[in-house]
């Protein structure tokens, strides 16, 4: 209680204007938990920062570490949605070595089946290739071409019934199969060439991983600063009563009013709601009794 004709001081004019003021208590507290919300976003920031720079070290070294001399690589998401085109154009070529025609469906198991083979056989060169193992790439294109020579015989030479039985027809059929086995193998080739491109999918792990700690990084940083923005809103409430207090009871001492203010911000940078507990002076009587 400040009496007539007496200074105040800084503390006095902060307890009054808590005790007597109905606003006051909720503008301090909310300034209080705004400002400690804004120091727990700027730590959220600060781990996520962390985590995402840990994920893009990790991608980094993985990436360098399975393909330390290829820069480009195709993303496994298109490149599996276009290893899926090429086992699709498989299957129908290969249907069209076993019936002759599109519209037939009782070769397309056995398409399905010869279209798995070529792309195991793709698969097979593609890894032989990356680890360079040439006798086995070469072993892998014989029996390809040893395959595709055997669908090309069996699109010509097979009799189907109805069809003119002639020597011409026979030579013209022949020249079809082969022209779609030279498909064939370029369908296998492109697949082979494709798979050997393909980027792992731990790389696309570590790289989805990195993107989602980034993403996350981001939205911390987006929401420290609506807290940021939320708690100078707040402080600057709170110490704009406490200046129209300061000036009601202080009249023209901005020098008082200037210390109130900076008393009233030092009690929320601390994270005090209110004021601390006063200081007390040890008894040396009690001291000495206790030693």
């Amino acid at each position: 209680m400040v009496l007539p004709g007496q200074v105040p001081t800084p503390s006095q004019i902060l307890s009054e204007l808590l005790t007597g003021h109905l606003e006051a208590v909720s503008l301090q507290a909310e300034a209080s938990y705004c400002q400690a919300l804004a120091l727990c976003s700027a730590t959220k920031v600060s781990r996520e920062f962390t985590a995402a720079q840990a994920a893009r070290l990790d991608y980094d070294e993985l990436r360098h570490r399975l393909e330390p001399r290829r820069r480009r690589l195709v993303h496994v998401g298109w490149g599996s949605l276009l290893l899926a085109g090429l086992g699709a154009g498989l299957s129908v070529l290969n249907a069209i070595e076993f019936s002759g025609s599109l519209s037939a469906t009782e070769p397309a198991l056995p398409a399905l089946a010869a279209a798995a083979v070529w792309l195991t056989g793709a698969w097979l060169a593609a890894l032989a290739i990356r680890e360079k193992r040439w006798t086995l790439v070469a072993a892998v294109t014989g029996c390809a071409v040893v395959l595709a020579l055997l669908l090309a015989a069996l699109h010509g030479f097979y009799p189907r019934p109805g069809w003119p039985a002639t020597a011409g027809f026979a030579r013209g059929s022949s020249v079809f199969g082969g022209l779609i086995s030279v498909f064939i193998g370029v369908f296998a080739v492109g697949a082979a060439v494709l798979m050997a491109h393909l980027e792992p999918a731990s790389l696309f792990v570590a790289r989805r991983r990195w993107h989602r700690a980034r993403a996350a990084h981001q939205a911390a940083v987006q929401m420290q600063l609506i807290d940021v923005e939320m708690a100078s809103m707040a402080k600057q409430a709170w110490l704009s009563l406490v200046r129209t207090q300061a000036s009601t009871v202080a009249g023209d001492d901005e020098r008082l009013v200037h210390e109130t203010a900076a008393l009233a911000a030092a009690l929320l940078e601390n994270g005090r709601p209110g004021f601390p507990a006063p200081l007390r002076i040890p008894d040396p009587v009690r001291s000495r009794g206790a030693r």
